[in-house]
């Protein structure tokens, strides 16, 4: 009886002790609530290994941690918790597989020697969350009351893991929605911020805009120059102020009209070229100076300045003038060219009276010789020697032909005729004054030589404007060799072509040369070295030249006396 009775107090107490791990067991969620997996299944694996007197436990859960699940290991012997979980799950997997898994097995102990019971359990259906195994050397494990808690524990660890795995994906669906929503707003920020940013780009341009119209209204209309916008086809768009003031027509009547109906006559063919190859993209702009027929019937000389303008959206591509009247510094031009040529004629007239005894010497050779040749004739004739008296006549002829063209070249540079450009060899020109000057060469005993290049370039240019320069150059040098004593008294001509298709003439003399002091101021009006010269050969030589479209400069001769050169381009019909 009491065998009975003291077998019935230890059920009781293996009862008590059974509900009290049951209670340890149910409390464990609240345990490990909000915890990782890892956590879980260690506090899992730590609580049955003490409550069941295991030898070891072994956790396989199938949540990941960089690809790989999660394996665990707990250990009754310390010395063994060094194994690795791996090779446990390993040696494991065999029975872990059995369909047989809620059956204790009896297998070799993975972790020493000896055998172990095992008993593997799923955590959740068909191990959807992983599995779960208790192993101990005792031959009655696992009891009933053992089989209880294990399925009671791993159930509530399956819940355990699986409520942590949705939280887990809760956090990272929250973490995830939370840096899209960053991401978001960062965007949003930054399409706010480029979004501003082209506002008051555009803002800024526009504003731009207008002050550029502005500021181009405001020229446009208080320009003193005229200005003019123009369809392709050179009718008029707009004109401004100046423009219409300009040639007397007011905006209205002008945009009936196209910009030929205004030009000269002269000037029209010109100008549409030039228009043709901007329109044709041969040139972006051109600069024109050209004649417009004022409203009242009077011309007005004008610098035209024409460019393309680029159309834009609201505007077309249209062409765009820009008219500087030059009516005034035209006439100021022709009254100043006007005053050279006078002024220049009255230095020829002044040159020809300083030769004037020498010329009538150089005329009065011919004519005597014509007298002499003539009287011979008549000898001739007399004595009925009609072969002699011939040859009489001729020389009568020769000498009287002579005399004539020593008097049309003075004649040509006393006569005050307006400027005429021909095509003209250089040679030639020098060849006459030569021959104009020859008297006086003979006078200062001055011997003269020529080097003249065949051939020249022929140049456009006025002749008589050329033999002007010519005959100052060569005054000037035999003047010069007059102080000359017993050294050399000689005057070098020489033509040569120039290195821009024109011709170099260089007049050198051996004379006592050039002040390097006052080389620069040679060519200045009024300035002369000469007791009674005036100053204006030189600087009307170099006005001459200029006009022509080249250069007269002078230079120290080498070992003594000056070089005087000029140069005179090719130049065109047009143009010199």
């Amino acid at each position: 009886m009491e065998v009975e009775m003291e077998q019935t107090v230890d059920e009781i107490r293996r009862l008590q002790g059974c509900l009290n791990d049951l209670v340890s067991v149910l409390a464990l969620p609240a345990i490990w609530s909000g915890h990782e997996s890892s956590q879980i299944v260690r506090t899992l694996l730590d609580v049955l290994l003490g409550m069941l007197r295991l030898d070891f436990a072994y956790v396989r859960v199938n949540d990941t941690i960089d690809g790989a699940p999660i394996e665990m290991l707990r250990s009754a012997q310390r010395r063994h918790l060094a194994a690795p979980p791996q090779e446990v799950g390993r040696v494991l997997n065999r029975w872990l597989t059995d369909s047989t898994l809620a059956s204790p097995v009896v297998v070799p102990n993975p972790l020493g020697a000896g055998e172990v019971s095992i008993v593997s359990l799923r955590l959740g259906l068909q191990e959807e969350v992983g599995v779960f195994v208790a192993a101990s050397r005792r031959t009655d494990f696992p009891t009933q009351n053992e089989m209880l808690l294990l399925r009671v524990a791993t159930n509530q660890g399956a819940i355990g893991l699986q409520e942590a795995r949705r939280l887990r994906e809760q956090r990272r669906a929250a973490e995830e929605l939370e840096q899209r929503v960053v991401e978001r707003t960062r965007q949003l920020t930054v399409l706010n911020e480029a979004l501003r940013k082209e506002i008051s780009e555009r803002q800024r341009a526009e504003e731009q805009v207008r002050r550029s119209e502005e500021r181009w209204r405001a020229i446009f209309e208080s320009s003193a120059v005229g200005i003019t916008m123009m369809d392709l086809s050179g009718r008029f768009l707009t004109v401004n102020a100046a423009y219409q003031e300009m040639l007397g027509y007011a905006e209205a009547e002008l945009q009936t009209l196209s910009f030929m109906d205004l030009t000269h006559e002269d000037d029209r063919a010109a100008n549409w070229g030039l228009l043709t190859e901007l329109l044709e993209r041969e040139r972006p702009s051109f600069v024109l100076a050209k004649r417009y027929w004022h409203k009242d019937g009077h011309v007005i000389w004008a610098n035209v300045h024409v460019s393309l303008a680029a159309g834009t959206a609201s505007i077309p591509k249209c062409i765009i003038a820009v008219v500087e009247d030059i009516t005034e510094r035209k006439r100021a031009e022709e009254a100043l060219h006007q005053t050279q040529a006078e002024l220049a004629h009255v230095a020829r007239l002044t040159t020809l009276g300083e030769l004037t005894t020498l010329i009538a010497h150089e005329i009065n050779q011919p004519l005597g010789a014509m007298v002499n040749s003539a009287n011979a004739c008549l000898r001739w004739l007399a004595a009925q020697n009609l072969e002699r008296a011939q040859q009489s006549a001729v020389r009568v002829v020769a000498d009287g032909q002579r005399a004539g063209a020593i008097i049309t070249r003075i004649r040509a540079l006393a006569q005050k005729a307006p400027s005429h450009k021909d095509w003209l060899d250089i040679n030639d020109t020098i060849r006459d004054v030569l021959a104009l000057a020859r008297s006086e060469v003979h006078r200062h005993r001055v011997v003269v030589e020529t080097h003249l290049a065949e051939p020249v370039p022929l140049v456009h240019a006025d002749r008589i404007q050329l033999q002007q320069v010519l005959l100052n150059l060569l005054i000037n040098a035999l003047e010069a060799l007059s102080g000359v004593g017993d050294g050399p008294r000689e005057v070098v001509v020489r033509s040569d072509p120039d290195a821009a298709q024109g011709v170099l003439v260089t007049v050198r003399d051996s004379g006592p040369g050039l002040d390097p002091q006052h080389l620069d101021r040679l060519f200045d009006a009024f300035y002369t070295t000469k007791p009674r010269g005036l100053g204006m050969g030189l600087a009307i030589s170099r006005s001459i030249i200029a006009a022509h479209g080249g250069r007269l400069w002078a230079t120290a001769n080498v070992p003594h006396g000056a070089v005087f050169q000029f140069t005179v381009p090719r130049g065109n019909e047009e143009g010199a």
